[in-house]
């Protein structure tokens, strides 16, 4: 099977993934284009989409890693790692905190382990997963960044904290250890066959009543937007969705926080486990 293409519903031949999206948004009568940012190239489908992030091949991801080591882009500060928005922490803070409330209260998530897919300096693990958990895992591509980690935590969390420096489409995440599995602002530097393996490696990973929560903009103008300083990809929310039903994941619960600033992405989180 080629690197862009999925199992079809006969399971005797392949049908390219980038197809399966195109005529799921079609059959919404949803947007297939998107744009480039520095170039506002339009792109007509996600086809395109994926030629265009096949002929980058694996500068795709070590173009990411590049610009998050580089202390101009991103400071190892709050305010860095939100991208200048330092003001966001709060409201994303004030949305989060409940979900996982909700999570544990009605759908049994246990109280023990969680993995911060992406953590940067540990922003979410500090404010929000030590806050619900008693230990927390932090994967974090930024050599830079996750060293600064433990410094912002502080003790004694950070005592109850491991750290480590991956990819997150590398990351094993081993076999019933993690209660929550916790992706934020990062689930677009996957390619879109690398966020269904990725997927599925974390449900591999999770407690037998744990979840996987993803927290990320998506686009209601157009089906993507290609970030091509950072190599990220902001899906609509169709193609969001898709992907997790591609994935052979079910959204449990589903809310979207009405405290961020009604100027940028609208911002949902989906909590996912296995059909």
């Amino acid at each position: 099977m080629s690197a862009l293409s999925s199992p079809s519903a006969a399971g005797s031949s392949a049908v390219p993934l980038a197809q399966i999206i195109d005529l799921h948004l079609r059959s919404k009568s949803l947007p297939t284009h998107g744009n480039l940012s520095n170039t506002e190239e339009d792109v007509p489908t996600v086809t395109a989409l994926h030629e265009f992030q096949h002929q980058k091949g694996k500068k795709w991801y070590s173009d990411a890693t590049a610009y998050w080591e580089e202390t101009e882009n991103c400071p190892a500060t709050v305010d860095g790692v939100l991208g200048g928005f330092a003001e966001l922490s709060p409201p994303d803070v004030k949305g989060s905190l409940p979900f996982i409330d909700v999570l544990q209260s009605t759908f049994k998530v246990g109280n023990e382990k969680a993995c911060d897919i992406g953590a940067g300096i540990g922003r979410v693990s500090k404010l929000v997963l030590l806050e619900k958990f008693r230990t927390v895992d932090l994967v974090e591509v930024s050599s830079r960044l996750i060293k600064a980690a433990p410094e912002y935590i502080g003790d004694p969390r950070s005592k109850d904290c491991r750290f480590m420096c991956l990819g997150m489409e590398e990351f094993d995440f081993g076999t019933a250890k993690y209660d929550v599995v916790w992706v934020q602002w990062v689930i677009g530097h996957l390619t879109d066959e690398d966020l269904i393996t990725f997927l599925n490696r974390a449900a591999a990973g999770l407690k037998p009543n744990g979840v996987i929560v993803v927290k990320d903009n998506v686009s209601d103008a157009e089906a993507f937007w290609v970030d091509e300083d950072d190599s990220s990809v902001t899906r609509g929310r169709e193609y969001m969705t898709k992907l997790f039903d591609l994935a052979g994941m079910e959204i449990i619960l589903q809310r979207e926080s009405d405290e961020f600033p009604k100027e940028i992405f609208p911002v949902p989180m989906y909590a996912l486990r296995k059909k």
